[in-house]
C-alpha cells in the first residue's frame, strides 16, 4: 500500500508545482502587457489581475508588488529563452570569449546584443518612466544600467586579451564606449526615431565599435 500512495504524492506535488509556475508565467506576461501598453503609473496590481485571470491577493502573494513584477520581467527579458542561465553562462557570450578573432567576437556580440535589446528596451522605457514618477525607483534604474556595465565589460575583456585596444585604452575604457552604444536609450532612438531595421543597428554597432575599439 505505501508504494502505491508515494507515486500519487509525487504526482500531486509536481501537478501542484506546474499550476504554481502556470500562474507566475500568467502573472508576468499580463504585466508585461500591461506596462507596455498603459505605462508604469496607470498600470495597477488590479489591471495585471483582471488580466491574468487571478485574484490581486495571489499577485501579492507571490510577487509583492509592481517593482519586483517589473525587475523579474527585465531579468527575464535579458536572458531570453533561458531564463535560469545568466546572460554571460550562456552560449554565445561564451562563445565571445573563446573566439580568436576579434573581429569575430565583435560580430558575435553585436548580433547577440540586438536580440537582447529588442526585448529589453521597451521595459527599460518602462523603469526610466517609474524612475521619474516615483523617486525612490531612480536607484533601481541606475542599478541596472550598472549592471549593464558589469556585464558589458566582459567584451571589453575579451577584446583586449587578444591584443590592444585602440590608442592604448585600457579594458575600462572600452567598457565605457561598449556600455553607451549598447544601451537601451541608443537602440530606441535608432530604432524609434531614426527608423534603422535591428539589422541595420547591428551592422552601425559593429562597425562603430571596431573603429572605436581596434586598431
Amino acid at each position: 500500500m505505501t508504494e502505491e500512495v508515494k507515486p500519487r504524492r509525487a504526482y500531486r506535488s509536481a501537478r501542484r508545482q506546474q499550476t504554481a509556475a502556470d500562474t507566475r508565467n500568467a502573472i508576468l506576461e499580463s504585466a508585461q502587457a500591461a506596462f507596455l501598453r498603459d505605462g508604469w503609473t496607470r498600470t495597477t496590481i488590479a489591471s495585471i489581475a483582471r488580466e491574468a485571470a487571478v485574484a490581486p491577493e495571489t499577485i501579492y502573494a507571490v510577487f509583492g508588488n509592481k517593482r519586483v513584477l517589473i525587475q523579474e520581467l527585465v531579468v527575464r527579458a535579458v536572458r531570453g529563452a533561458f531564463p535560469d542561465v545568466p546572460l554571460l553562462q550562456q552560449a554565445v557570450p561564451r562563445a565571445v570569449g573563446a573566439a580568436s578573432d576579434r573581429s569575430t567576437q565583435l560580430a558575435l556580440f553585436a548580433g547577440d546584443i540586438v536580440a537582447v535589446l529588442e526585448r529589453v528596451a521597451p521595459l527599460v522605457a518602462v523603469v526610466r518612466e517609474a524612475a521619474r514618477a516615483e523617486p525612490e525607483l531612480e536607484g533601481f534604474y541606475r542599478e541596472l544600467h550598472a549592471g549593464r556595465r558589469r556585464n558589458l565589460a566582459f567584451l571589453a575583456e575579451a577584446l583586449a586579451s587578444r591584443g590592444p585596444l585602440r590608442g592604448g585604452m585600457d579594458a575600462k575604457e572600452a567598457t565605457d564606449i561598449i556600455w553607451r552604444l549598447a544601451s537601451p536609450e541608443q537602440f530606441t532612438l535608432s530604432r524609434q526615431v531614426e527608423g534603422l531595421s535591428a539589422d541595420d543597428y547591428r551592422r552601425w554597432l559593429e562597425s562603430s565599435l571596431e573603429r572605436l575599439l581596434l586598431d
